[in-house]
């Protein structure tokens, strides 16, 4: 038996406990880039519509 303590019954002090690890941010990742227009056809949608 050593007088070195158990690691992990006592954590070290240089060595400080790993946090849980956070739960991934469940933020809607865009599908294009925030520049891009949502719209596959920006200039029907601007356009009136013709089935009127």
């Amino acid at each position: 038996m050593s007088n070195v303590p158990d690691p992990i019954s006592t954590p070290n002090p240089g060595n400080p406990p790993i946090p849980t690890p956070t739960p991934p941010i469940t933020e809607p990742e865009p599908d294009r880039l925030p520049d891009e227009t949502p719209n596959p056809n920006p200039d029907e949608n601007d356009a009136p519509p013709l089935s009127v």
